[in-house]
């Protein structure tokens, strides 16, 4: 059991070596990470006053996860194919956001700690950016718009 135990706690540590944060991400929220993500691959962290972001990859796929200031899960992000949007968005999007006035910049999918799956598509203009929120229903409403 000793033996056991002691195998236990080396591999921990070893595990979480692989995924060294840096000394502005707390040991709370290495070791949730570490603990959820045990195939990252390719670990970076940025840091800021609201939250920590770890950017990895898994399965050849690239993700992002945030934790906030308390070491806990906000969610999962990832970049997410445009035409993959619930078809009744993809309708409500193309007909008032056209091209060649709107560009997409990105398109991403969120899944939050409680699992709830949402999309953020950013299209720019020549005047002003702006940021769409898509529920799993094909809802679309303006997240954030901003004037350059």
């Amino acid at each position: 059991m000793k033996k056991l135990f002691i195998t236990a706690i080396a591999a921990i540590a070893i595990g979480t070596s692989a995924f060294a944060a840096p000394a502005s991400v707390s040991k709370y929220v290495a070791a949730n990470f570490a603990a959820s993500f045990t195939k990252a691959k390719n670990v970076t962290w940025k840091s800021n006053d609201q939250f920590d972001m770890v950017s990895f990859v898994i399965d050849n796929e690239q993700l992002n996860a945030f934790y906030g200031t308390d070491g806990e899960l906000i969610g999962t992000s990832k970049t997410f194919a445009f035409d993959k949007l619930p078809k009744s968005a993809l309708e409500t999007i193309t007909t008032k956001y056209t091209f060649p006035d709107y560009q997409l910049q990105d398109c991403i999918e969120f899944v939050n700690s409680s699992n709830e799956k949402n999309y953020y598509v950013s299209f720019g203009k020549k005047n002003e950016s702006v940021v769409l929120e898509i529920n799993r229903s094909g809802i679309v409403s303006v997240f954030s718009k901003t004037k350059k």
